[in-house]
Formats: structure tokens, sequence, C-alpha cells
């Protein structure tokens, strides 16, 4: 199969072709450190790590480096909020964001490129701008000239600041040349950290650390470059400013991605709005799985609205891939009837994923064959078990080998017979999702219901996880989408 992206710079799915055959050098922008990671964070770099990890399972050589924003006017703030110097908060925020990715299992990051480390070669990319016409200085530091780059907006498809744009990254002077032209490089002010240089003493401005990191690392030119969806203007058009009028040379980055924001309860996230949740709070209202599964479970161009009711989904579904884990025969002799839907479940799920990595897709076509499995007499094996080693390698989400929690004798016989009566009942009254309902909770309680052409059996399988004692099927349905209950 031929991988296929989204370019954000060309607006169409396009063959990833990286320009070394093989090797992928792949850049995200990373986060300011001057406080906790939000759970908008974990999205997108969660979403990120499943690029990573998918090109390298494809046997891509992949580089994957991100910033980090260790110098910038909102580190300076904080700093001077709390009374500590600048390289105390970033050091701090760092180190915790790089907890948190730890603990979301965003494992995929090659470099961590801090800002400060790349003074000098800013001051060299700031230099050949201002020698090629690009840049101009007034009081308060050195600024790109847009009027100089005809392609400026050719990746968000504008030019101009519109509401909604964050004003902390928008360069308010009054004297620039034109409204949009941003700064490279920030004049020294009194009690903030300054680096001397050719240019006078001062510091990066936001847009140039990435391009000047980018170039240290992979030269003017690379593969891929990913973000929020909100960095596409101003920060990646400054970008693309910034290294193709240094270099000459189009386009910086080979491929663009973005990834869709993530709102709570129906709003966006901010800390104005009173509805900002860390990274740290999600884990202790949820584990790294389930929200990893919330996140993989939409296509990673689609925005998420993260709520309770969709955690809870998530758990439901990630469980039933780790019941039916447990009923595979990993170890016995295949037969044809056991091997074949398998392989052929593979095919189809791959093929989701070589289509710009359409996750919900792949997962659809899982629970299908999960569903089917469980329909019929031939026990799943090998071939099935190693389908789902692979998946989980790329999502990550799925307790494969969890230990047994409670046995599944512990439900009696008289509680399911009633359950499976009940569930009989709703489907002869075309009350399907209630009855797709009692069917999950009676597998995670470790009982399979099968549906014959003349009769419906149940039997005991490998034991579900920890449940609530005496937990009876109600039948009561939240309104779970079919396509992707167990059965």
């Amino acid at each position: 199969m031929v991988f296929r992206l989204y370019n954000s710079l060309t607006r169409r799915k396009e063959i990833f072709a990286p320009m070394r055959p093989g090797v992928v050098r792949m850049f995200v922008c990373g986060p300011t450190v001057y406080d906790l990671s939000h759970v908008g964070h974990a999205k997108t770099y969660t979403n990120f790590d499943f690029v990573a990890r998918y090109l390298r399972f494809c046997g891509y050589d992949v580089t994957y480096a991100q910033n980090i924003t260790d110098v910038d006017d909102k580190v300076i703030g904080r700093a001077r909020e709390r009374g500590v110097a600048p390289n105390d908060i970033a050091e701090q925020f760092e180190a915790e964001y790089r907890r948190d990715m730890a603990a979301l299992h965003n494992t995929g990051v090659d470099v961590y490129a801090r800002a400060t480390g790349y003074v000098d070669q800013v001051v060299r990319q700031v230099r050949r701008l201002i020698d090629r016409g690009h840049a101009y200085r007034l009081d308060d530091g050195w600024y790109f000239d847009l009027s100089t780059f005809p392609g400026y907006g050719k990746l968000s498809g504008r030019c101009d600041v519109l509401r909604g744009d964050s004003p902390s990254r928008i360069d308010a002077d009054h004297a620039k040349r034109q409204h949009g032209d941003f700064v490279l490089w920030k004049a020294r002010k009194p009690d903030e950290p300054f680096w001397p240089s050719e240019l006078g003493p001062g510091r990066p401005g936001w847009h140039i650390e990435d391009t000047a990191i980018t170039e240290a690392l992979f030269g003017p030119q690379y593969d891929l470059h990913g973000g929020a969806v909100d960095l596409t203007f101003p920060h990646h058009e400054a970008e693309i400013a910034q290294m193709e009028s240094a270099s000459g040379l189009a386009p910086l980055a080979r491929h663009w991605m973005h990834v869709g924001l993530l709102r709570i309860d129906g709003t966006k996230m901010a800390k104005s709005a009173g509805n900002s949740v860390t990274i740290k709070d999600a884990l202790t209202r949820s584990d790294f799985r389930t929200l990893r599964f919330a996140f993989l479970s939409q296509h990673y161009r689609s925005s998420i609205d993260l709520t309770e009711a969709r955690l809870e989904e998530a758990g439901r579904a990630r469980r039933r891939v780790e019941n039916f884990a447990r009923s595979v025969d990993r170890r016995g002799t295949e037969t044809d009837a056991s091997r074949k839907p398998a392989e052929q479940a593979r095919s189809r799920i791959f093929r989701k994923l070589d289509d710009d990595l359409d996750t919900p897709g792949a997962l659809a076509v899982l629970f299908d064959f999960i569903r089917e499995q469980n329909r019929t007499e031939a026990r799943a094996g090998a071939t099935a078990w190693q389908l789902l080693m692979d998946l989980d390698s790329l999502f990550d989400s799925f307790e494969l080998d969890a230990p047994a929690g409670h046995d599944a004798e512990f439900v009696d016989a008289a509680v399911v017979d009633a359950a499976v009566a009940r569930r009989r009942r709703m489907r002869a009254q075309g009350r399907f999702d209630e009855a797709d309902a009692i069917r999950t909770e009676l597998l995670e309680l470790g009982v399979l219901v099968e549906d014959r052409a003349d009769e419906t059996r149940w039997r005991r399988i490998a034991v579900a996880p920890p449940y609530r004692h005496g937990a009876v099927p109600s039948g009561n349905s939240s309104g779970q989408d079919r396509s992707a209950s167990g059965g």
C-alpha cells in the first residue's frame, strides 16, 4: 500500500515521500514552558506520537524533534509573578512537561531542543535576512519585512490577523512598516534575559527559534512539520517566510500536518474561560490508555470535545479489545477459519491507516472483526494476537496481558440467564442499542453472548477487568455508536 497524508500546504492528500528514501526528519512545535501542560497539549502530542510510531512501524528511520520555548514573554512574566529567575521557571515546567509526556506514553521524540541553546543560530539567520533585504531595525529590535516575501499566506490562505489569533504572539510596535511584520530579535529590556550579539543585546523572537533549530538539525528543508491547527497563522506562516527568505529554497517542509483542537464540554479550553484542565488532573480522573484511545479514536485533523461521557465510552471500547484478547488462543494450532478473518482484518485496518492515518476507520474495522469473532465457534489464534500486538504498539491503548481481576465464575448463572432473556426481549422489540449495552456489560463481566441463527448462547471467557461487587447488567444504554460496540 501507498501511504498518503493530507498536506496542509497543498490542501490535498499526497503520497508521503521524504526527501531521502526511507529517512524522515520530523519537527513538531513544542510547548512554551511557563506553566503546567493541559489536555490540549496531550491531544496534540499524542496525535504526533502516533505519527512517529506509524512511520517507524512502516520502516522509516525517523528523527522526531520538538522545540522547547524556554525564553519568552510568558516565561518572563511568570518569573516576575513568582519573584524567581526566568530560567528557573523554564527548567521547572520543562521537567513537568516531560513527565507528563512520559505518563501519557508519548515517547517518540528524539530531540528536545531548547531555544536558549540555539541563540547563535538565531543571530546568524537574522543576519542573513538583513543581508538579503528582508529585515529592518526599530528601537525595540529587528523585524521581518513582509513586503519582501510575496508567498506569505500560502499555508493558511490569509495574511491578516483575525479575532481569535493569539494577541501575545502578534508584535504590536506601531512603527512597523506593515501591520503583519513580526519581530526576529527583541532588543534588550531592563530586568529581562539578553544575549550580546552583532544585532545588539537582546533575545530571539518567538517565530525564529523554530527555523534556527530546524536548520541546525535538518538543514533549510526537511520532510514533515506538524503542530496544532491554531499555529497555522501567524506562527507557521512566519516560519515559512523566514526560512525560505534566508535560504532561497522552497518549500521549508515537504509535508505540513495540523491537528484539530480540543474542547471541554463544547467550549474552547482557555484559562480565561475557567475550563483549563491540566494533564496531571486528567490522569487523576482517567488513565493514559483511555486518554490515548479517546484522542486516537477521532481523526487527527478533527477537533474533539472531551467530556466525561467520551472518556467513559473510550474506557468501555478499549476494554472490549482487552476482553477479546483474553479469549485469543495465541499459542494453539491455527486453522484457515481462524487465520483468514484476522488476515483480512489486518489488510483492511492498515489500508485505513495508510489513508491519512484514519484511526477511527481502523478501529471500526477492528471492532467489526471482534464482533464477528465473538459470533463464531472458531477461536481466534496467533494471527489475531499478532494483529492486536501490532495495533497496541501504535495506539498504546490496550492492556493485552492484564492480570486477572475477578474470576468469571463469580457471576451467577441465574443472573446471566436473566440478563440474556432480557436482551432477547429487547432485540425482539427492536431496542438494539439497549440489547447491545447488556451484551457489552456481560462481556466486561467475563461472559460472551453468542447469537446463532435459531438461539442465543452464552459462555464464560477469560476474566474481565475488575468490576463492582454485585454489578448486574441493567440494560440501560448511553446511546453509544453501535459501529464501535463489541457486539
